[in-house]
């Protein structure tokens, strides 16, 4: 399941990584809304759109070789995208900026965190945990606040579905960014799945869920949760957590320098 909470923490830290990127930097600047959206747009077009995972993240779970910065980056050029040449506008390029910051830091993921743990669904809770830590990387006040209804839709990729986007990024902004007990947070993630430990029989972040009813969920489900994060926590080194952070930040702004270097930014 997508751990958008995971990802938004992690585009505030590539955005001010990619102060050492001009072009980069500027595009974040004059389009926020486009580049956050291009950040929540992966998993918005592979979960409401039906988009296959290769489709949608330019990798393989299951093939480490496509997991390289050339390698995402050559696909993604072979997607193509709006305003290529000869010069995009910045938010065209926030679109794509945030869309591979998300890709890059699911690489991290693959990377350095699930090689700790067996292959879903052995071990589905230490899964679980795994985005349970995740999703407590902190995020400023100040950056949980994003106006939807400035997002600049018709600037974004060519493949990407925006009424997908813009479900995901609502239910973000408005249901789980707002959140500051992370078990509360949680509990809008909840869904009927055969694959995961938690059942309850509601869609993934649906809209308008009363508070007691997520209070509700919570509690029914955090035992299970704690223990998710325990086991993630005797599987995965404290290390291997500070790999990924860096590495999600550091991968993304290399795809990003060699996107620039490709098209001549």
């Amino acid at each position: 399941m997508p751990r958008v909470r995971a990802h938004w923490s992690l585009l505030v830290a590539t955005r001010d990584a990619l102060d050492a990127v001009p072009w980069a930097s500027r595009a974040i600047a004059n389009a926020p809304e486009a580049y956050f959206a291009g950040g929540v747009a992966p998993d918005a077009i592979r979960l409401f759109a039906g988009v296959d995972k290769v489709s949608s993240h330019f990798y393989d779970d299951r093939d480490p070789s496509t997991w390289h910065v050339d390698s995402i980056v050559d696909a993604f050029l072979g997607h193509g995208f709006r305003g290529v040449a000869p010069n995009p506008d910045d938010a065209s390029r926030a679109w794509c900026i945030g869309y591979i910051a998300h890709v890059l830091a699911d690489v991290a993921n693959w990377t350095h965190l699930q090689s700790h743990v067996p292959d879903f669904p052995a071990e589905r809770g230490a899964h679980h945990g795994i985005w349970l830590i995740a999703d407590r990387m902190p995020v400023a006040d100040a950056d949980r606040v994003l106006d939807v209804a400035r997002v600049p839709w018709d600037t974004a990729p060519p493949w990407v579905d925006a009424p997908s986007v813009e479900r995901l990024l609502t239910a973000l902004v408005t249901r789980v960014l707002t959140q500051r007990d992370p078990w509360l947070a949680e509990a809008t993630y909840v869904r009927h799945d055969r694959d995961l430990m938690q059942a309850e029989p509601l869609n993934l972040l649906p809209p308008g869920i009363p508070d007691p009813q997520l209070v509700a969920l919570r509690d029914r489900h955090l035992p299970e949760w704690q223990a998710s994060m325990e086991r993630a926590r005797e599987l995965v080194p404290g290390e291997a957590w500070v790999r990924f952070e860096a590495s999600a930040v550091d991968g993304s702004v290399e795809a990003i320098r060699e996107l620039g270097r490709r098209l001549g930014y």
